[in-house]
């Protein structure tokens, strides 16, 4: 598990980072905070991983702090100002993350640091996901947001893969888990669930239609259709096809 720490003059920034981390099982907050000065510190006294860093900040800027901590822990610059990026890799910096910061571009960045550090690609089940059989029942339990969370199959529309990463979309909203998607397909009945692409894994009730190499599901999604998946879905599909008399 990677202990991070965030820096940021604004609290709104602050608060969007915690909450990603809050959502990953492989990271723990360990401090944030508004004054790099304070957060020195926190680098000097405990063991910290991975920090998250603001580049522009009025008492001390990213590049000084950098600087300061001389290579204690990763470092991923997060900015508001694209022309800050070159100057962050002169640094050594691990990645640099533009505000507004998307999730899915912040995993990105986590992974690289995960690579660097020689993290396993790919964990053992219980500590991974703790994810619980429950096919019986129709349910499963997925790790997610520091808690075991209940999925109903019925719930799931697709659930989509992002390196070491599920987030699993359902009618109740997302969850996020630490978890390869072939993992994630070993634990789904395959008469309900399909792999129609590398990265998606679809529940074949929430079809509403296949269109050359798009997937329509309900609520207006659209899912890609990978060519080599192409022909287990129409074997799938072929089940449910009523043809009428000649």
């Amino acid at each position: 598990m990677l202990k991070c720490l965030v820096i940021d003059d604004e609290q709104s920034a602050i608060d969007v980072l915690a909450n990603y981390i809050n959502r990953l099982p492989s990271l723990h907050l360990v401090a944030a905070s508004l004054l790099p000065v304070e957060a020195l510190d926190i680098v000097y006294t405990q063991k910290i991983d991975l920090i998250f860093v603001d580049i522009r900040m009025p008492e001390l800027s990213g590049i000084d702090f950098v600087k300061l901590v001389k290579g204690r822990s990763k470092i991923i610059f997060t900015t508001a100002y694209s022309q800050y990026a070159l100057e962050g890799y002169e640094y050594n910096v691990v990645d640099y993350l533009l505000k507004p910061i998307a999730f899915e571009r912040f995993i990105q960045a986590v992974r690289k640091v995960q690579d660097m550090e020689q993290f396993p690609l790919k964990l053992s089940l219980p500590e991974q996901t703790y994810i619980l059989d429950g096919k019986v029942d129709d349910y499963i339990f997925i790790k997610s947001e520091n808690r075991m969370q209940k999925v109903n199959f019925t719930d799931i529309l697709y659930a989509e893969g992002l390196g070491n990463y599920i987030t699993l979309h359902t009618i109740k909203g997302k969850f996020v888990t630490l978890l390869g998607i072939k993992d994630l397909e070993e634990h789904l009945p395959n008469d309900k669930f399909l792999r129609v692409h590398r990265s998606y894994i679809i529940s074949l009730i929430k079809v509403d239609y296949v269109e050359g190499n798009q997937i329509a599901l309900e609520n207006e999604i659209n899912i890609p259709l990978g060519e080599t998946y192409r022909n287990q879905l129409w074997t799938a599909l072929d089940q449910k096809i009523i043809s009428g008399r000649k």
